[in-house]
């Protein structure tokens, strides 16, 4: 990498190298039928260069193919990307590796996905489910002319648990996510099948204000909103609705909302970004009270903040070589005021618990607006979920709704981001939301 710096550099004033080896592997069973194992492999090279005012970019697949100076100089030429400095920090070691997983061997994946299959023939051979597990290897390593070396291994086991309805859809779902083997309880399987069963009994809602308690994995569709508030290029175009309140309430006190790559065994958690910043945890909101944006080394100077180490090379929906660092959440944990699970559910007279929902990635995500169809909702009647609703929407914005939050659960489910994973929250229970019903 050192000599594929130095020769960039003979062509520009600034450069960075950046490489990655990506290895997975997928092992898919359904109702106890193998549906498929498949592998790859990826070595990727990325390097970004500054010359004068100007920066520029391109991707390789070898740290060989000195072709990539030559297109980074036509990107630099052609495309109007702003120069930003490279940092120098130090940095220090995450625990985001995991030797069990990185040792796994296909044969070992595949078991692993047959015994999670048969305990829920087991638990309910009527049924039909699907398992799949994903491991993940990556080796990332960055060298820059401000003198950043660094490297850092990262593993992944990502699960997805899953039941089918008669028509062939999802029913129910269950995700893990992380560097370390999960722990798969029966009682979540046995939680699962109770839901997919109450799915025969459907009921209708009409338009009304109910409590609503949204599940740990669902609660990724709300912090879509609440990380485009405090994302640093949103706050430094002055399209961010919180751009001027750091240091105001504008949440519950009853809840925190934290971004941490330094969580040991995270599911996103990294020793540095696709920048160089140092991993770090950083506390957006506590206690209902905005603390900090999200910054990238190219907004810190225009917001006078210090880089959180959050520029990473993807997009919404992609985790591409070729994407441009951006701000983006890492492991998000969401804390508060806690109870149990069964207590929450058990002390709401009529609400909705919400499983799954539509158009997460719709509406005015910046400005905190949603409007989402439930996919999967289960209606609350004196402390007990009584059926699955139908047909159903629920709208708001987040920074009314953020205010209700009454409580928050005792157990964590990684949240989803669309199509990726972005930390961990337990259930939180709103004291009221807007229902669109029949």
């Amino acid at each position: 990498m050192k000599t594929l710096l130095e020769k960039v550099l003979r062509v520009c004033d600034h450069a960075e190298v950046y490489s990655r080896v990506v290895f997975s592997t997928s092992v898919s069973v359904q109702s106890g039928e193998m549906q498929g194992i498949e592998s790859e492999k990826k070595t990727e090279v990325a390097i970004r260069i500054v010359k004068g005012d100007k920066m520029g970019a391109a991707v390789a697949t070898s740290l060989e193919d000195e072709s990539i100076i030559e297109r980074a100089m036509v990107s630099l030429e052609n495309q109007k990307s702003e120069a930003v400095e490279f940092p120098n920090e130090k940095v220090k070691d995450v625990n985001c590796s995991s030797d069990v997983v990185r040792n796994m061997t296909t044969q070992q994946l595949v078991k692993l996905t047959f015994d999670v299959s048969d305990r829920l023939k087991v638990i309910a051979s009527d049924i039909t489910s699907g398992v799949e597990f994903i491991k993940t290897v990556k080796e990332v390593k960055m060298v820059n002319s401000s003198g950043f070396e660094s490297e850092y291994d990262y593993t992944n086991i990502a699960v997805q648990i899953y039941t089918l309805n008669e028509q062939g859809f999802y029913s129910t779902t269950k995700e893990y996510s992380g560097s370390d083997l999960p722990l798969i309880k029966d009682e979540h399987l046995e939680k699962m099948i109770e839901l997919h069963r109450l799915g025969n009994q459907m009921v209708t809602l009409e338009n009304e204000k109910m409590p609503v308690v949204f599940s740990g994995n669902v609660m990724g569709s709300l912090m879509l909103r609440v990380l485009g508030g405090v994302n640093g290029g949103n706050v430094s175009k002055g399209i961010s609705p919180v751009g001027d309140k750091l240091g105001k309430k504008l949440f519950s006190e009853k809840i925190t909302i934290r971004d941490d790559a330094t969580m040991p065994l995270g599911c996103n958690s990294f020793a540095f970004d696709d920048e160089g910043t140092p991993a770090q945890n950083t506390v957006i909101y506590e206690n209902g009270v905005l603390k900090s944006f999200l910054v990238s080394c190219g907004q810190s100077k225009k917001l006078g903040m210090k880089p959180t180490g959050n520029a990473q090379k993807r997009t919404l929906f992609s985790k591409e070589i070729e994407d441009a660092p951006s701000v983006f959440d890492t492991n998000i944990i969401i804390e508060g005021h806690s109870i149990s699970d069964e207590a929450i559910i058990g002390g709401i007279k009529r609400g909705l618990f919400i499983t799954g929902v539509m158009g997460a990635h719709t509406g005015n995500i910046n400005q905190g607006d949603f409007s989402m169809n439930i996919s999967s909702g289960f209606l609350i009647e004196n402390g007990k979920l009584v059926g699955k609703v139908k047909g159903a929407m629920i709208a708001g914005n987040i920074y009314d709704l953020f205010q209700k939050v009454e409580v928050i659960g005792s157990e964590k489910e990684v949240m989803r981001s669309i199509f990726y994973t972005m930390g961990y929250s337990p259930m939180v229970l709103f004291s009221e939301a807007n229902i669109v019903g029949k």
